[in-house]
């Protein structure tokens, strides 16, 4: 844990995670970064939308998917519904990154659009805790329909 003998964050198959960043706040968007890089992650900051779809393009390998919810291109549940269109294989979480008032609308519309949220400001140990929990949740194996 951040603080404690840093525990890396590794995907389920133990390979350094690669988390997506949109925020057009470059202070906030350069906090993300260096907390993520703490973490163990490679983290890829995008200030738009359309930058952070193109990467989802290229970009094989995007485990996770941080939004600030005060990006300004872009209503940031249409982004987040954009982001789960362009991922095949619909596992990729997505984390909300709210102010404090407006966390609530985040968690409300979580389950159409965002895996989790986290209210500004936040502490490190939560948003590390965050991340892992929405990698762990990658690596769970799927109930059979059975």
């Amino acid at each position: 844990m951040p603080g404690d003998a840093v525990r890396g964050l590794r995907t389920h198959e133990g390979r350094e995670p690669v988390i997506a960043v949109i925020d057009s706040n470059p202070s906030t968007s350069a906090v993300l970064v260096m907390l993520g890089q703490q973490f163990g992650c490679r983290v890829i900051a995008n200030r738009s939308v359309e930058a952070a779809l193109a990467l989802l393009r290229q970009e094989q390998t995007v485990d996770l998917m941080a939004i600030d919810l005060g990006i300004t291109d872009m209503d940031p549940y249409v982004a987040a519904q954009l982001v789960r269109m362009l991922d095949k294989a619909n596992v990729m979480p997505i984390i909300a990154i709210a102010d404090a008032e407006t966390v609530t609308d985040a968690v409300g519309a979580r389950g159409a659009c965002f895996n989790h949220a986290v209210a500004k400001p936040y502490s490190p140990r939560e948003l590390y805790a965050a991340f892992e929990t929405a990698l762990i949740r990658v690596a769970e194996p799927a109930l059979p329909l059975t």
